[in-house]
């Protein structure tokens, strides 16, 4: 078992993670102890899962898959010439939505079969691939949150592909997860804007955490994020662009922005910037996590 830093924390959890240019899923434990890992062919895991049944939902830039904590590989669907699949999740039905970026931007889910149930062009101004869209999430009133990575904005449209709600985010913001909260609040992790925002439905921001506000835990690019139970959120600190070994990869912030948990190791771990709270009550499959 590799044995990694352990970090002055009050929370303890246990957690799976991965990120871009890590190219690595990592579970790690309430000790901060690598438990379980898996190494990924490409670099660029940008999103993943953990069922219910403990099996691992993940993308990697040319496709996505679903493998066991045997790691055997159960399902597996790629992505079409000169795309990138950077974002996928369960569905209540047992299917997955994915976002495969590319000319037109399309937005699928999928069966466990590897059959296209449903399909919608997302528009978007970016033409490359890599420019347009990160963590997309199906809300529980089945319509579709989709953060827009280089224009300023998350986008939520129904069913049938027609945009009902535009955020504006502020400017350089690059939406990389936007959440639908319990409360209907959106929480959007702004990339390299530095910041954390969550917005109420009129789109105002009632809540948020910028670049130096949380002392000794400067905000890098803001990934992946989740909102617990507890009201707290965790946050992946993604260390690309400049900022490898310059701050804690994962910390836990309360609503009044104190640092309750961080993970701190750039020895055995990277540039993680998707995660999933493994002790938090709830089945991600049915909506019941808040990432």
């Amino acid at each position: 078992m590799l044995q990694v830093t352990i970090a002055w924390s009050q929370n303890k959890h246990r957690l799976i993670a991965s990120g871009h240019g890590f190219r690595k899923i990592v579970i790690v434990d309430e000790n901060k102890n690598i438990e379980w890992q898996y190494n990924l062919k490409e670099g660029q895991c940008n999103d993943l899962s953990m069922l219910a049944d403990s099996t691992i939902l993940f993308s990697y830039v040319s496709g996505a898959c679903l493998i066991n904590l045997d790691k055997e590989l159960l399902w597996d669907f790629k992505g079409a010439p000169d795309t990138e699949i950077q974002s996928i999740s369960p569905l209540k039905n047992g299917d997955f939505l994915i976002m495969q970026n590319g000319t037109p931007a399309k937005l699928m889910e999928v069966d466990r079969a590897g059959k296209i149930k449903k399909q919608l062009i997302i528009p978007t101004r970016m033409k490359h691939p890599h420019a347009q869209f990160r963590n997309i999430r199906k809300t529980n009133k089945g319509t579709y949150l989709i953060g827009y990575h280089r224009e300023d904005k998350v986008c939520e449209f129904n069913r049938k592909g027609k945009l009902i709600k535009t955020f504006r985010l502020p400017k350089g913001s690059n939406a990389y997860s936007s959440v639908r909260l319990r409360n209907g609040n959106t929480l959007v992790a702004c990339g390299d804007a530095h910041m954390l925002i969550e917005l109420n439905k009129k789109g105002e921001i009632v809540w948020s955490i910028t670049e130096n506000e949380l002392p000794g835990h400067p905000l890098r690019f803001v990934a992946g994020v989740q909102r617990l139970k507890n009201g707290n959120t965790v946050i992946c600190n993604w260390g690309g662009h400049g900022h490898k070994e310059q701050q804690a990869q994962i910390i836990e912030v309360t609503p009044d922005k104190k640092v309750v948990y961080e993970l701190n190791d750039w020895i055995n771990l990277g540039t993680l910037c998707t995660v999933q709270v493994l002790d938090e009550p709830g089945i991600m499959e049915k909506g019941e996590l808040y990432r």
